[in-house]
């Protein structure tokens, strides 16, 4: 065994669920998931938390990951990783508020098999075997791109009165809201798979608050930038 998890990634096997959905099929030009790395994990986060795929001409699809304009390193971290996985530059659409970065590429339709029509919590966001494979083999990855894209750190103000007076104390917090439930059941499952307690707020709200798993998600997640 050479894979993480105990996967043989030389295996012919491991990977037979995925398919080149190019149009037409191109597999000497297609990703090959036995490949993908820590790289692709993260941005399949970015596009699970806030991105999506657009049909554009001759058959080419193109990523689209939407950040906000004041996180200038996580714009170019997006960038960064859009190449290492696709070996394709990333432009970049300034908006209010926000940019987007884009890619156009006709097999990143393969490597996204999620799209589909209609908003992500209307449509099955679960992941095909080979991502699964792939998470839990880079879940700290995962983890980061949906945060990055969906997700905040924040500091939580207390006041309490108390007999001798108001105390006021202050704690970090991460959260994570994402309408889709098969998205929020994938970032509860990989925060148990590296060891971090969360908690449902509400509907769409996930958050992070025990000092432990605070202090292990900013190993890895930390403040945006």
């Amino acid at each position: 065994m050479n894979g993480h998890f105990g996967f043989d990634y030389e295996s012919p096997d491991i990977w037979a669920d995925y398919e080149c959905r190019a149009s037409p099929p191109d597999v000497t030009a297609c990703g090959s998931p036995g490949e993908f790395d820590e790289a692709y994990v993260y941005l399949l986060g970015l596009y699970l938390g806030d991105g999506c795929l657009s049909a554009a001409p001759r058959a080419v699809w193109r990523l689209r990951i939407f950040q906000d304009a004041r996180y200038t390193s996580l714009i170019q971290d997006c960038v960064r990783v859009i190449l290492s996985v696709s070996a394709r530059r990333a432009g970049l659409i300034r908006k209010e508020g926000c940019v987007e970065i884009y890619s156009n590429w006709k097999h990143w339709i393969c490597l996204f098999p999620q799209h589909d029509v209609g908003p992500k919590h209307r449509r099955d966001m679960s992941l095909r075997a080979w991502q699964s494979r792939l998470v839990a083999a880079h879940p700290r990855e995962l983890l980061k791109g949906l945060i990055d894209s969906d997700g905040s750190r924040s500091i939580n103000r207390v006041r309490r009165p108390l007999l001798e007076g108001v105390k006021e104390y202050r704690y970090v917090r991460y959260f994570f809201t994402n309408a889709s439930p098969e998205i929020r059941a994938l970032f509860t499952s990989t925060c148990a798979l590296v060891g971090v307690d969360c908690r449902r707020m509400t509907e769409y709200d996930i958050s992070v608050a025990r000092r432990e798993s605070v202090l292990l998600l900013d190993q890895f997640v930390g403040p945006k930038h």
